[in-house]
Parts: C-alpha cells; structure tokens; sequence
C-alpha cells in the first residue's frame, strides 16, 4: 500500500514536472514572438514630406508609451500563468526591454495607421545612403522615402 502510494506521489511529481518544462517552451516562445526586432523603417504615405511624417510619430508617442506598458505587463501575466510564481516572471524580467521595444513599436504602428501611414522598411543601400547624407541633402532623401519614392542620387 505505501509502495502505490509513493508511485502516485512520484507519478503527480513527474506531470508537475513536464508541466512546469511545457510551461517554460511556451514562455519561450512566447517571449520569441513578443521580442522581435524592426529593420529600419520610415513611415510612408504618398504625398507626405518628412517633416508631416515626424509630426504623425511624436502624436504616436503616448500610444506607443501604453503600448509597451501593455505588452510588458501581459507578458508578466502569462509569465506567471504559464512559468510559474517564480520562473515566469525571472524569465520576463531578463528580455522586459525587447519586449517593451516591440510592444511600442507595434503601438506606434496602429496609431501610424489610423493616420493613413505605412511602415516602409528601408533597404541597405537606403540604409547607407542616409548614413552618409547630412544636412538638406538628408532631409530630400527622407522626403523621398516619405513618398514612397525611389531615392533620387
């Protein structure tokens, strides 16, 4: 009798056990969805300059503010949920900054969108063609991407 009941004992240990390993892939690759990174990127909307573009993202700014305080928050909720009081919230804690970073940037985004505006992601030769540009030769180029024009050299 003591022997069946140290095998449920264990058998009730080793589905804690699986559960807590599920949980921690789940985390896992929640956090891997949650935390992605944004190539450079402009917003686009046809007939915009520069200077409307970068009006449209500082209204955008609180939005995206609440945005990653959301997406930060929620993570820590299924952190817990799914992790455990203990591992959940460690796990969190260590990539809290790239999942705040994609949660405003998904919040700056929505609100572009409400503005008509798209998220143009820039080439490496558009990459490196602002990086060697400066002054107002740098900001025609922004008024181009802006546009959804091809860059004009």
């Amino acid at each position: 009798m003591q022997r069946l009941a140290s095998n449920i004992v264990l058998n009730e240990f080793s589905r804690k056990r699986i559960r807590s390993s599920v949980a921690c892939v789940l985390i896992a690759t929640l956090l891997a969805g949650c935390a992605s990174t944004y190539p450079p990127s402009v917003p686009s909307q046809p007939g915009k300059s520069y200077f409307a573009a970068r009006e449209a993202v500082r209204q955008c700014i609180p939005e995206a503010r609440v945005s990653g305080s959301n997406a930060v928050t929620v993570n820590y909720v299924l952190g817990v949920l799914l992790g455990g009081v203990l591992l959940g919230p460690m796990i969190i804690a260590e990539n809290e900054d790239q999942i705040r970073y994609a949660g405003e940037a998904r919040g700056t985004d929505r609100c572009l969108e409400d503005a008509d505006y798209s998220r143009r992601e820039l080439t490496a030769e558009e990459v490196q063609i602002l990086q060697q540009s400066y002054g107002e030769y740098r900001i025609f180029v922004l008024d181009q991407l802006v546009a959804g024009e091809a860059i004009q050299r």
